[in-house]
C-alpha cells in the first residue's frame, strides 16, 4: 500500500475537480439539447470553482497537517474513472444528472475512506469538513435539477 502525504490526496481530490470541469465542457459541445448543453456549461463551471475552493481550504489547512503521512491504498485511483463513464452520443439531462450523481458519489466515497484511514484527528477533520461539503453539494445538485424541472419523472423531452 503506498505512503501519502495529505496535500497530496488533496492534489489528486482537486485535479478530479479539473478533469470533471474539462469532462462536462467537452461533453457540451456534443450534445444536441439547449438543456444538456446549458446543465453542462453549469455543471463545467461549478467542478471549477469546487476545484478553487479546495485549493483555498487548501491553503488554508496547517503545514504540518499538510505534511502527515498516511497509508491510504489504492483510493485515488478510483478518482481516475471519469474516462470509464460510459458516454452515450445522445445524452439527455437525465444521463447528465446519473453523471454528476455518480462523481460525487466517487468523491464522497474517497473522503469517507481517506478519513477513516488518517492516523491524527487533525487529519481526519480536514477530510470529514470535505465529506460534508461534497454531501452538500451533491444533495444542492438534485435539489437544483428538480427545482429547474431538469429531470421530470414519467416522461423525456
Amino acid at each position: 500500500m503506498p505512503f501519502d502525504q495529505t496535500k497530496d490526496v488533496l492534489n489528486h481530490a482537486r485535479k478530479f475537480h479539473h478533469r470533471l470541469s474539462e469532462f462536462y465542457e467537452d461533453l457540451k459541445d456534443s450534445a444536441d439539447m439547449e438543456r444538456t448543453r446549458a446543465l453542462l456549461d453549469y455543471l463545467s463551471r461549478h467542478e471549477q470553482y469546487l476545484e478553487d475552493c479546495l485549493e483555498e481550504f487548501q491553503q488554508d489547512v496547517d503545514k504540518n497537517v499538510l505534511d502527515s503521512y498516511f497509508q491510504y491504498g489504492s483510493d485515488a485511483s478510483k478518482l481516475s474513472g471519469i474516462s470509464d463513464f460510459e458516454i452515450k452520443d445522445d445524452m439527455e439531462i437525465e444521463d447528465v444528472v446519473a453523471a454528476a450523481m455518480h462523481f460525487d458519489a466517487c468523491l464522497i466515497k474517497f473522503y469517507r475512506e481517506i478519513a477513516q484511514k488518517a492516523h491524527t484527528a487533525k487529519v481526519r477533520e480536514v477530510f470529514e469538513n470535505l465529506l460534508v461539503m461534497e454531501e452538500h453539494e451533491q444533495i444542492e445538485l438534485s435539489k437544483t435539477t428538480l427545482e429547474l424541472g431538469l429531470v421530470e419523472t414519467g416522461h423525456r423531452e
